[in-house]
């Protein structure tokens, strides 16, 4: 299918293929970004759980060198010898020397009661005290909480059975960086282990331990926590991309840090998979590629559809010439250049005078050609008077709108336009001679509503009829006899409602196999003096005046009532435009339906276009509430209006009702049935069911089921009956064709 999109085209295409796109890319690049999240989260969590371990490791490693010294500083034999009377040899042996042979601590110092250095032990070497001098301010630090702790100690007790310790160990610990060098520092306190031995005064010596933390401590404790590329840097190094450990002395200044290149499982999965990653995401964008190319073959076939469906919906479909929807869009702009570019404005309704007698006697084909070659004079003739407009009304009547200067410029108009319609045809049937009547009305008010513009010149039509045809009549006043009618029309309409007048009948719809699958509820009213008054009557005067409110009522209490012990069938009620734009209608339709105790699920809300394309907030309230108490919708005169993509986004429909008109004519011209299979197509990529209406012969459901329609209305299915019909048709479960 060739499609070469305009302005307008390209941007709706872009307006649907946008969010498409975006939603097909985005999902990729959503997958990447969370891809990189769990990768970046995975490093995170691992990388916290290293810095625990490490920071868990360290400390247990101080607690293992405490560890260490306790044996030899809870002592009884430490205390006689080092407290007592201090014996630098003991200090040597079981201190300095065994300490730094088997443990690796370099230093120790033996500091007492009064602060004072009485030791000091260099790679298990005694040495001059001066070797203390670097550790003295760590020293003063540690003992701060090894005195408090001495001082709040119980009172010791030896123990006489020599079996148990009598006291707990009291040591603090630190680090201290000296030159390049971080020692940790371990302060104990010398105390008894059994009681024998008794402190000499309220101070004991206290042992000072330094171990280094050279390169085989690192290594150790690499090896021991997993930890890779471990090395001590100095107190605010680099170490970007590196996780570090920070050291601190007694007083909280950091000194140093332990520096490690972190574990990164993520990137290293992310390494291993990349490969395979890349190629998935290859595939995918492939996939969202396709998609969206895909998807602007359909939105292009949709937009060509629509635009067909358009014209087809603007343009009378035998002529070419517009409808009576174009007419009632373009009239309102024309009335309201009257006093600025024109001085008035000349509506002429044409209608053909025999043309009956031409379907009768030579066929439709005849009739056709007659109602084109009018509509091609009309044109002609409105294409020399700038401004103008021709539009069909419905059947043989045509209406010719054209900006004049004064009266007799529009009767001339007139007169002219007569003598084109007159005029014979020849054709393969011969001469057809056919008159007409011309009924115009003279407009120089441009805020006239355009309905009623229309009626004027209708009326002066009828008149010309009633005067004996092919006569140009314009309306006068005195026509307004049919205003006094309407006037009485509408009292009588008004007196109905209290008396309850109206009575409801429903036509069934069936589906493919015949079926009955629903039945919509019609209204009926039989006035008493009166009889039987037609709805296309009294709807539109009930629409103008106000009073379809409490007739919808009416309709949907009635059918409320009289459906609502039906089972397994659906019942479609037909709403108005004006009920639509009712605030607080859908809330009425609520509780009506709540007092009824029905299901609405199996209800169907029949709309027009027209009540929705005046979409304000109280339409689009009411629209809203319906769908969520569950009524289905249904677009009804489908293919009548403007029947637009943007309509059926905007509101989510289950249902479209082609229009009779169109079904017709669906067995009698290719067009129609292009058209009716143009609907068709444009509900199936909506995913939306189609039921057409006024199928009065078998040819037309053949043609209707070949288009693609699955349920039937009209004649040929059932004739609307009252409640009462319609269920025992539904309880003999009977095939409405078989009856018809």
């Amino acid at each position: 299918m060739s499609f070469k999109p305009g302005n307008a085209e390209t941007s709706r295409r872009h307006q649907l293929l946008v969010p498409i796109a975006a939603m097909s890319f985005g999902m990729l690049g959503l997958l990447v970004l969370l891809g990189t999240f769990l990768i970046v989260s995975f490093d995170r969590t691992a990388s916290q759980r290293e810095q625990h371990m490490v920071e868990q490791g360290f400390q247990r490693l101080l607690e293992q060198y405490q560890e260490i010294i306790v044996p030899q500083a809870d002592w009884d034999a430490a205390v006689a010898k080092l407290d007592h009377e201090f014996d630098p040899e003991f200090a040597d042996v079981n201190f300095g020397s065994q300490l730094f042979t088997f443990y690796g601590f370099t230093r120790t110092f033996f500091v007492n009661g009064e602060g004072k250095v009485i030791y000091a032990s260099v790679e298990g070497k005694h040495v001059d005290n001066k070797a203390f001098q670097p550790f003295a301010n760590v020293t003063a630090q540690l003992l701060v909480p090894i005195r408090k702790a001495e001082t709040e100690r119980p009172p010791i007790k030896p123990d006489e059975s020599g079996e148990s310790t009598v006291t707990k160990p009291i040591q603090a610990n630190g680090t201290v960086r000296i030159g390049d060098t971080v020692y940790i520092v371990i302060a104990t306190l010398i105390q008894p282990d059994l009681g024998l031995v008794m402190p000499k005064g309220p101070r004991a010596p206290v042992a000072i331990t330094a171990m280094p933390i050279d390169r085989a401590t690192l290594h150790t404790f690499a090896s021991r926590y997993l930890v890779d590329d471990l090395e001590l840097v100095g107190a605010g190094a680099d170490v970007m991309g590196k996780a570090y450990f920070r050291l601190l002395c007694p007083s909280g200044r950091e000194i140093a840090a332990l520096a490690w290149t972190p574990r990164r499982p993520g990137i290293l999965l992310l390494k291993k998979l990349l490969l395979p990653m890349l190629g998935a995401l290859i595939l995918l964008a492939f996939g969202a590629w396709v998609l969206v190319r895909r998807s602007g073959i359909i939105v292009d076939e949709l937009i060509l559809n629509e635009k067909q469906a358009k014209h087809l919906a603007y343009h009378d479909q035998l002529t070419c010439v517009p409808n009576r929807t174009l007419l009632f869009e373009r009239l309102p702009g024309m009335l309201s250049a009257i006093g600025r570019e024109t001085p008035m404005l000349a509506i002429l309704c044409v209608d053909l005078d025999r043309f009956k007698e031409v379907n009768d006697t030579l066929g439709h084909d005849a009739g056709d050609l007659v109602l084109k070659t009018l509509a091609d004079r009309l044109q002609a003739l409105s294409q020399d008077i700038p401004g103008s407009f021709v539009a069909r009304l419905g059947g043989d009547e045509f209406v010719l709108i054209c900006p004049v200067r004064e009266h007799p410029h529009a009767r001339d108009l007139a007169d002219r336009c007569l003598e084109r319609i007159v005029k014979p045809i020849d054709c393969d049937y011969g001469q057809i001679d056919v008159g007409g009547s011309i009924g115009v009305a003279l407009i120089e008010d441009g805020t006239v509503a355009p309905s009623l513009v229309l009626r004027h010149a209708d009326m002066a039509l009828y008149q010309a009829k009633a005067e004996g045809k092919g006569q140009v009549t314009f309306f006068e006043p005195g026509m307004a006899e049919a205003f006094r009618t309407r006037r009485t029309l509408e009292d009588n309409l008004r007196a109905a409602l209290p008396r309850d007048d109206f009575h409801m009948v429903y036509q069934p719809q069936v589906d493919l196999a015949g079926e009955v699958s629903a039945v919509e509820a019609l209204l009926r009213w039989k006035h008493p003096d009166l009889g039987d008054i037609s709805p296309s009557v009294f709807i539109p005067l009930a629409e103008e005046t106000g009073l379809i409110m409490a007739i919808g009522e009416i309709v949907m209490r009635k059918v409320f009532e009289e459906t609502a012990h039906w089972q397994n069938v659906r019942i479609a009620i037909n709403i108005s435009a004006v009920q639509m734009r009712t605030p607080g209608f859908a809330t009425r339709v609520m509780q009506l339906a709540t007092r009824a105790g029905i299901d609405p699920s199996r209800y169907e809300i029949e709309l027009t276009e027209t009540a929705l394309l005046g979409d304000g907030p109280a339409t689009t309230e009411n629209f809203e509430i319906l769908r969520r108490l569950g009524f289905s919708i249904v677009l009804d005169d489908f293919g009548t209006g403007y029947s637009s993509l943007s309509l059926l986004h905007r509101f989510r429909v289950d249902k479209i009702k082609i229009d009779q008109t169109f079904v017709s004519g669906v067995d009698e011209s290719t067009e129609v049935n292009a058209l009716v299979g143009a609907i068709v197509k444009l509900a199936r990529s909506f995913d939306l069911g189609v039921i057409a209406e006024g199928v009065e012969t078998e040819e037309q459901r053949r043609h209707l089921t070949l288009v693609g329609c699955t349920e039937f209305q009209g004649f040929l299915t059932g004739k609307p009956a009252p409640a009462g019909e319609i269920a025992a048709l539904f309880e003999s479960s009977a095939i409405l064709l078989r009856q018809a």
